[in-house]
């Protein structure tokens, strides 16, 4: 048999516990085909000598923000600012060839490495009296400059103190939305695309756009930029869409059905699966991010009053998960504070016992999850999507907001996997990190300071590598097809320098991406 490709000389980890390890591995019409000596008789018109190294599924990233993270080509970066001064400087010189009637907009944003919030006055001088947007790299605040403040209509709005200054945390960011958006279609296909082929070069080969068409979208109609990468063939990864809630209308569906919310025409989750994008699930934001101290707690934040902030009314929440349960959808609700988490469980609880069904329910996050909800989040059967790169980059902060006593519910690990609760694994892009960056802090849960935050909560690298392949590919439902190398799964690769599971730890960050492919299509990136 003539096969399209035969990567040879390779590690394979196949992630099957049946044939967990092989050297060689054959493509054929986007399909794994064969595995070391089931090739023996065969051809191939490509051939490739991976040169020892390790070949794995492809990286599934179960939560990022493509068009947020395609910002970066053109957007003015700060990210490497560590002061206030130099971000306002990197601000001026990034802006100086603009027009005056242009939008300066700022990605990489963290008041936290800045030592503060930004004001308007200071965007006012480093952007020469225009319109400045610098996006939050948690997309949860912005803090914009006085033309943006003059342009928002809403008196009441504009009389808030943040507001006054610049700072538009959660809900508030509508106001510089609603003067910005929305982007054209051709504009989003740029960004998604550019942001997807970066991801690529991290070894991913399927990420989720955790949130489509509402407030987290550059444009309500941004569907029609990712069908156009895929018509014109410019998707470098396999894509899942989840349609933000706020995007549900009314519909008028036959009383048996139970549900009253949804899309004209019906679609729901699993349409297109097995394709370059498929519908995922239903996206609910109960609650805001903990950087900016907007994550929903029970108790205030250290030396505060402030318990962070609901997204929506309660009551509008319930219903949305309620609703969308009963429609069928899966659902992802993103829950970073305990209280969230509270919040999501009752929902889901009284979701089930309305509707019972088989469901691959998510929580977006968990940031904050306190050990009395482990056997809850297990009893109703609820994955939870995590970003472990967090605990690295943030949870040293977050620890000191939330207090000794709390430091230990943060972006747990051990705990919930002893207690039988699925875990998956994401990056949630354009925030740092990659899927071996995360990889290596679920196993040594090392934080910036070079301190390890709660290592009993630590997991092992066949653990955490599973959470960015099987795992992702079960809560995705495409578990018959991705997530393992196995024949009759699609060629959806990942080729690494060196191997995971024998480097020291502390090196698995820094472990290459050689080449990926997507449906046996070949990228190299070294």
């Amino acid at each position: 048999m003539r096969l399209d490709l035969i990567i040879e000389n390779a590690n394979v980890r196949t992630l099957d516990p049946h044939r967990p390890r092989a050297t060689r591995l054959g493509v054929l019409g986007g399909t794994i085909v064969g595995l070391d000596e089931q090739l023996d008789r065969c051809t191939a018109a490509t051939r490739v000598d991976a040169a020892g190294g390790t070949l794995l599924p492809g990286f599934i990233d179960a939560h990022t923000h493509l068009q947020f993270s395609g910002q970066a080509i053109t957007a003015v970066d700060v990210s490497a600012a560590h002061s206030v001064d130099s971000a306002l400087d990197i601000i001026a010189r990034g802006s100086r060839h603009l027009a005056d009637d242009e939008w300066v907009e700022v990605v990489g944003y963290d008041q936290r490495r800045l030592g503060r919030h930004l004001t308007a006055i200071e965007l006012d001088r480093a952007g020469s009296g225009r319109r400045v947007w610098a996006r939050h790299i948690s997309s949860h605040a912005a803090v914009v400059s006085t033309a943006v403040i003059e342009g928002i209509t809403d008196p009441a709005a504009r009389a808030d103190g943040d507001v006054r200054v610049g700072l538009l945390v959660e809900g508030h960011q509508e106001l510089v939305r609603a003067q910005r958006l929305p982007y054209s279609t051709e504009e989003i296909a740029a960004l998604v695309e550019y942001a997807s082929t970066a991801a690529g070069r991290d070894g991913v080969t399927f990420c989720t756009e955790a949130g489509i068409g509402g407030f987290l979208a550059l444009s309500s109609l941004d569907l029609r930029a990712y069908v156009q990468l895929q018509r014109e063939r410019r998707l470098p990864v396999r894509l899942e869409l989840m349609p933000s809630f706020d995007t549900f209308h009314s519909v008028h569906a036959h009383p048996s059905e139970g549900f009253s919310r949804g899309h004209d025409l019906g679609p729901i989750t699993g349409l297109g699966a097995g394709s370059m994008i498929q519908i995922g699930a239903q996206k609910v934001m109960l609650d805001g991010g903990m950087m900016v101290r907007a994550a929903r707690m029970t108790d205030p934040y250290v030396g505060t009053q402030n318990v962070g902030d609901w997204q929506r009314e309660p009551a509008e929440l319930r219903e949305a998960i309620l609703d969308g349960h009963a429609a069928g959808w899966q659902l992802a609700v993103h829950a970073i504070g305990d209280a969230a988490v509270d919040f999501a469980l009752d929902c889901f609880a009284e979701a089930l016992d309305r509707h019972p069904r088989e469901h691959r329910h998510r929580i977006e996050h968990g940031g904050a999850i306190r050990p009395d909800q482990i056997p809850r989040l297990a009893g109703l059967g609820l994955t939870v999507v995590t970003q472990p790169a967090f605990i690295h980059d943030s949870v040293h902060d977050f620890s000191e907001i939330l207090g000794p006593d709390r430091a230990d519910w943060l972006y747990r690990g051990r705990s919930l996997l002893d207690a039988g609760i699925r875990l998956v694994g994401s990056t949630d892009r354009p925030l740092p990190g990659t899927p071996l960056t995360a990889i290596q802090a679920f196993v040594d849960r090392i934080n910036v300071t070079g301190r390890a935050y709660a290592p009993q909560e630590s997991v092992t690298v066949q653990e955490a590598i599973e959470m960015f392949t099987v795992h992702g590919a079960w809560v995705a439902g495409l578990e018959g097809v991705l997530g393992r190398l196995r024949p009759g799964f699609y060629a959806d690769l990942c080729l690494l320098d060196r191997d995971p599971w024998t480097v020291p730890t502390e090196e698995i960050s820094g472990i290459g991406v050689t080449a990926t492919a997507v449906n046996g299509e070949l990228r190299w990136h070294r």
